[in-house]
């Protein structure tokens, strides 16, 4: 068994389906991958945890499933989903296919659990290779638990402190808001910068920033020169916002994504009013 999932919640759900199609458009013919959705706000699991007090970085926060990025844990919940069996791949809803997946579905994983991209010193869980029968201690009912008894930090799960069998993997397979001929998946992890999003009100929960000699919040200053942007601002890359909505264009003559899907998520306030437009220019 082999899936690829792609896990979100309704805010970045037309992501999502870019990237199975990103990704589906790529495999050869006859591939035995397989892509899946995975959405938060239709699991009872998250709807219980909402309002949940948890650790992050030693300090105390609420789980709100509002939250741009309210879907992150779910990235544990493949092996559970395949019966501890077979292999999966699981990646964020802003990572796109720029290439065929198969060659990391079935790399060899020399024996690890989990295959995975560092940044630095720390392991990044948005895109990840799991081998599932060595992941059975990943269940995310006991996940939330903990979290909510504080005996796990949410930045200890992401990081992937807790494992301690990772193989290190290229970064094009989790090229971070970096489009080079080799890149074989694209994050457009910045959430500020998402091409989709420009313009819209931000709805996320910003990290602070770090105090002016550890003493003076920066916020406030950054504020008042005009420095803290109250809205998602447009990608620095133009050969990635081209990239991003020709995949949108050819979603839609393949009938993955039609103007009423489009129109409803920029009703709901998902998607840049303008979408259409920058379509129109590719």
């Amino acid at each position: 068994m082999k899936t690829v999932f792609i896990h979100t919640n309704n805010k970045q759900h037309i992501g999502a389906v870019l990237g199975k199609f990103s990704i589906e458009r790529k495999l050869p013919t006859g591939s035995d991958i397989t892509v899946r959705i995975i959405n938060v706000d239709n699991l009872p699991a998250f709807e219980s945890f909402a309002g949940k007090t948890y650790l992050r970085g030693g300090k105390e926060v609420v789980y709100d499933p509002l939250d741009l990025q309210s879907f992150t844990l779910s990235r544990f919940m493949p092996p559970e989903e395949m019966g501890f069996a077979g292999r999966a791949i699981v990646i964020d809803p802003d990572i796109f296919a720029t290439g065929d997946i198969t060659p990391l579905m079935n790399m060899d994983m020399e024996g690890r659990a989990i295959a995975a991209c560092k940044k630095g010193d720390s392991w990044q869980s948005s895109s990840m290779l799991m081998d599932c029968s060595k992941l059975t201690h990943l269940k995310i009912s006991e996940l939330l638990r903990k979290l909510e008894e504080k005996k796990l930090d949410y930045t200890d799960i992401m990081s992937l402190k807790k494992e301690t069998s990772i193989k290190e993997i290229p970064s094009i397979w989790n090229s971070l808001d970096t489009l080079t001929p080799e890149t074989k998946l694209l994050h457009t992890t910045n959430r500020l910068t998402q091409p989709w999003r420009t313009g819209l009100p931000i709805d996320f929960t910003r990290s602070p920033m770090p105090k002016i000699f550890g003493i003076i919040p920066r916020e406030p200053l950054h504020k008042l020169l005009g420095k803290y942007p109250t809205k998602y601002l447009p990608h620095p890359s133009k050969e990635i916002e081209k990239f991003f909505f020709t995949l949108v264009s050819d979603a839609m003559k393949a009938g993955v994504l039609t103007n009423e899907k489009i129109q409803i998520e920029i009703d709901q306030g998902h998607v840049r009013k303008d979408i259409f437009e920058k379509i129109k220019k590719i």
